[in-house]
């Protein structure tokens, strides 16, 4: 008997696709979901720190220390109000109500516009580490642009310092949910693809259908392939979903090549799929399958795959261990793809790796399959 049959899969491809069309909750899933949690997500996720709340001392009550808080006001990044005392400031940023205090001293007019210069003292709430760079880069921005004022100076005419001028590349107005929402793509189909092969193929054992068709002269490999083939589709449907969405809804730019965003998308899909059918065949139950999904599929995937945190600043040893997981090399193809357009030249290494791991993880399940029945 041959170990792989066309005809075999045809068959068993048919029968499961009829079991999903009949189940609802696993069409829900493979389509509503991906649409749920990127709409919701892709909204409410934002890297750019706007309106901080900023607890503002005068102690000066000068023309200058009045264009001071005008600044802050006229930018987008803080929402300034107005406190007597510096303590009654400190006390805002205990409680929470502000996130920022600025102390201004007396004279500081005076001193501004001397040679002297003017110190104000800034008060940064630092429990939230991960936005402290921001808060600092925005303070000495509408610092500068209040000096500017207030000494009645142009900004292009100021200073004979060098002057910087930035060029963002491939994100020119650094829109967070351009970074975001291809990031979430990759943990939305990483998430549908694991449930999926997970939920089902349980239930085949729970039910003991499973054994009834591995009666049959199907091979093992016949009936994983037939089995991941159409969550294989549903997964990449959802995909399609999430990609309209990030074009029609975020306005998301994509400047690649779409067969190398699908090739690489295929690829992915096929590797979270066979770690989904790897924790089914190896567990058998749906609670504990569910479980292994969440720790070994989903925590990975956000956390190792650079999707929030950098893979560059990471310790070499989280390095190595994010390079298991086909998300942290599907994550650069999607966001390159967008953003950048990276000829296939010049990333086909991403490729090969994610080709390499799906191979390992697909035949660590077929084999792992075989000796379960043993």
């Amino acid at each position: 008997m041959k170990i792989f049959s066309w005809q075999r899969i045809k068959a068993i491809f048919s029968k499961e696709l009829k079991h999903i069309m009949r189940d609802p909750f696993t069409l829900m899933m493979a389509l509503m979901l991906p649409l749920l949690i990127v709409l919701i997500l892709g909204s409410s996720i934002e890297f750019n720190i706007k309106s901080i709340d900023l607890a503002y001392v005068d102690n000066d009550k000068t023309m200058a220390s009045r264009k001071l808080i005008e600044t802050f006001g006229s930018s987008d990044y803080f929402k300034p109000y107005v406190v007597s005392q510096p303590d009654d400031a400190l006390d805002d940023i205990i409680s929470g109500q502000a996130r920022v205090a600025v102390v201004v001293p007396t004279d500081f007019q005076k001193n501004v516009l001397s040679e002297r210069g003017a110190q104000i003292q800034v008060l940064v709430d630092g429990t939230e580490s991960s936005s402290i760079s921001s808060v600092s880069n925005y303070l000495g921005t509408v610092n500068k642009n209040a000096m500017y004022k207030i000494r009645d100076v142009p900004i292009n005419l100021d200073s004979d310092n060098p002057k910087l001028k930035i060029r963002y590349l491939f994100n020119p107005e650094l829109n967070s949910r351009w970074f975001a929402v291809p990031g979430l793509s990759a943990v939305i189909i990483a998430l549908v693809a694991i449930m999926l092969t997970t939920l089902t193929v349980c239930k085949e054992w729970e039910r003991g259908s499973m054994e009834m068709l591995l009666s049959t002269p199907a091979t093992r490999l016949d009936i994983v392939v037939g089995k991941m083939a159409p969550y294989a589709i549903l997964s990449f449907i959802g995909f399609i979903l999430v990609f309209v969405v990030a074009r029609a809804v975020f306005g998301v730019p994509f400047v690649g090549a779409y067969w190398q965003l699908v090739m690489g998308t295929l690829l992915f899909i096929l590797g979270y799929l066979a770690i989904g059918l790897l924790i089914s065949v190896s567990t058998k139950k749906q609670e504990v399958a569910i479980q292994y999904a969440a720790i070994i599929g989903l925590l990975p995937t956000v956390i190792l795959s650079g999707f929030v945190f950098p893979i560059e600043y990471m310790s070499r040893g989280y390095r190595i261990v994010s390079a298991i997981f086909p998300a942290r090399f599907y994550m650069d193809v999607t966001r390159d793809q967008f953003l950048k357009g990276s000829w296939f030249v010049d990333i086909w290494w991403l490729y090969m790796i994610l080709g390499v791991q799906a191979l390992i993880i697909f035949s660590i399940a077929v084999i792992r399959f075989k000796r379960s029945l043993e």
